[in-house]
């Protein structure tokens, strides 16, 4: 797993320095609503790319990571111990990682403000310590609200909130996965800052 998300960052970084108008870094909460993961502080790095004056698209990795105290047992899997007994776990060491998409309609709310919204989808693995990853699809709506040119600088404030439907996790033979079957409502409230990589005029 953390040879597969070091190869997407360096992919990431690559499309974002040859295409990439502007580049943004965020911090925030992700909401995911379940009992043994309600939801964690998390980070993001985004891209976005202009298509035309009223259209940009976008794509973004997401990180949400918590340590939560939630008591479960789970039935004993050792075939070579059918009689054994069942595994008590205390605790959650949870992680969210998304990699997604967006295309998005362009608003000027004002002379510095600016809005972005549109559909998104994406990959998002779930997991914990004491579990199996799990990877699902997922579809949203991303939002995002841009005050530009910071102090005359190339810096602007960013906001955004990301609200996604994760669907039923893709099959893997002998995994123990907690929400395979099961669809996710999640969403990101973050704010940070955005640097355009080109002089806006």
């Amino acid at each position: 797993m953390t040879q597969f998300l070091s190869a997407l960052f360096l992919l990431f970084l690559a499309a974002t320095s040859a295409f990439s108008q502007e580049v943004l870094l965020t911090g925030g909460y992700t909401r995911v609503g379940e009992n043994s993961f309600t939801g964690a502080a998390s980070g993001g790095l985004h891209t976005v790319f202009p298509l035309g004056r009223h259209v940009a698209a976008g794509v973004g990795l997401t990180a949400a990571r918590n340590r939560q105290n939630y008591r479960e047992f789970l039935p004993n899997a050792d075939p070579f111990d059918p009689a054994g007994r069942p595994r008590a776990i205390t605790e959650y060491h949870n992680s969210l990682y998304s990699l997604q998409g967006f295309v998005a309609g362009r608003m000027q709310l004002a002379p510095r403000l600016e809005l972005l919204a549109g559909p998104s989808a994406g990959l998002y693995f779930v997991g914990a310590r004491e579990r199996s990853t799990e990877a699902k699809a997922g579809v949203g709506l991303w939002s995002s609200l841009t005050y530009r040119q910071l102090g005359g600088s190339r810096f602007n404030v960013e906001a955004l909130f990301h609200p996604r439907l994760l669907l039923t996790s893709l099959p893997v033979d002998d995994a123990d996965f907690r929400f395979g079957n099961q669809r996710l409502f999640i969403w990101d409230a973050q704010v940070g800052l955005s640097y355009d990589l080109r002089k806006q005029p």
